[in-house]
């Protein structure tokens, strides 16, 4: 489930501190460290627990007032999108999967005075409300994501004040695509700018020819539309690998990796047999920006004008 890292220093101070309560091992050290530890488990974990199986039920009603109440005003997520452009993107979810319905499994719920931090693995399923007309039938839907809630109770209820989805990958596969074998592997985070590899790896049947592309889009709302380039997927390798640097503007990443399929021969190539979507997220962390230290001789008003240097904003994608 999600994890966060203390920081270098924090660590090392960390190890420092279990060095010393090995070789010490006395009372107070233990009473110390065993007052960081979390409050433990109390009734109101229960009525976290039970604010969110009905979240869960409000969602698979498709009830939006009621999912929607469950929110808080000033609710931001680790995308940066706002309670609006929750509401938003659930109504386009809906539409677009009438069927959808979703099933959360609740890890380890943390609470510390009026805050609680869930850990959260969620997974949907679903079908397109529409036939794909090249290919005939609906799209089915599959997707599994791992993160964290974050609560604040407001009164006697709890609002959900943020989320932060560590990993998520959605597939959306049609026709003979639904029985495709297909794996899309990157990596889950890296620093902006980094440059990074993404590999499509499918496993086409001998009668049959694939074709694909992998993009990469800032996660935000509303979605910018990307432009696909389409390559023959070789016979041998089976596999597409992209090289992507990620973006330097603060956004989260989406990946997506899209196979159509279709037969060998000259008349079956121009009818598509089968189509799938492939997502999954890239988690960009922010570069910090440098300061050029001063010189010792400087004057002090000169030191409170070191320039800092920041980082390019320009994305760039490399092919």
């Amino acid at each position: 489930m999600t994890r966060k890292l203390a920081s270098i220093t924090s660590l090392v101070l960390a190890a420092t501190t279990a060095l010393a309560i090995t070789s010490l091992n006395q009372g107070p050290c233990n009473a110390a460290l065993s007052s960081l530890e979390p409050p433990k488990a109390t009734d109101e974990e229960k009525t976290v627990e039970r604010h969110l199986q009905i979240l869960e039920r409000k969602w698979n009603e498709h009830d939006l007032d009621g999912v929607m109440r469950h929110y808080a005003d000033d609710y931001v997520n680790n995308d940066g999108l706002d309670k609006k452009s929750v509401l938003e993107l659930t109504k386009d979810l809906w539409k677009n999967y009438p069927d959808a319905k979703s099933t959360s499994k609740m890890g380890k719920i943390r609470i510390e005075g009026k805050f609680a931090t869930v850990d959260s693995h969620d997974t949907a399923t679903g079908f397109t409300a529409k036939e794909l007309p090249a290919i005939g039938g609906k799209g089915e839907l599959s997707s599994v994501s791992e993160g964290q809630l974050f609560l604040k109770k407001v009164g006697d209820d709890w609002k959900i004040i943020g989320d932060r989805i560590d990993y998520e990958r959605v597939r959306v596969a049609f026709g003979m695509a639904r029985n495709l074998k297909a794996s899309f592997t990157a990596p889950e985070q890296v620093k902006a700018g980094q440059e990074f590899s993404a590999k499509l790896l499918v496993q086409v049947p001998p009668e049959l020819l694939a074709v694909g592309s992998i993009t990469s889009e800032p996660l935000q709302y509303p979605q910018i539309t990307h432009t696909e380039v389409w390559r023959q997927i070789d016979d041998e390798s089976q596999t597409i690998e992209r090289v992507i640097r990620a973006n330097n503007s603060n956004h989260n990443e989406l990946l997506m990796a899209t196979i159509g399929i279709t037969g060998t021969n000259d008349n079956e190539r121009m009818k598509l047999k089968g189509l799938t979507y492939i997502t999954r997220r890239l988690n960009v962390v922010p570069s910090n920006s440098p300061v050029i230290k001063p010189s010792s001789k400087a004057s002090e008003a000169d030191s409170k004008k070191a320039p800092v240097l920041t980082p390019d904003t320009h994305d760039e994608t490399l092919e």
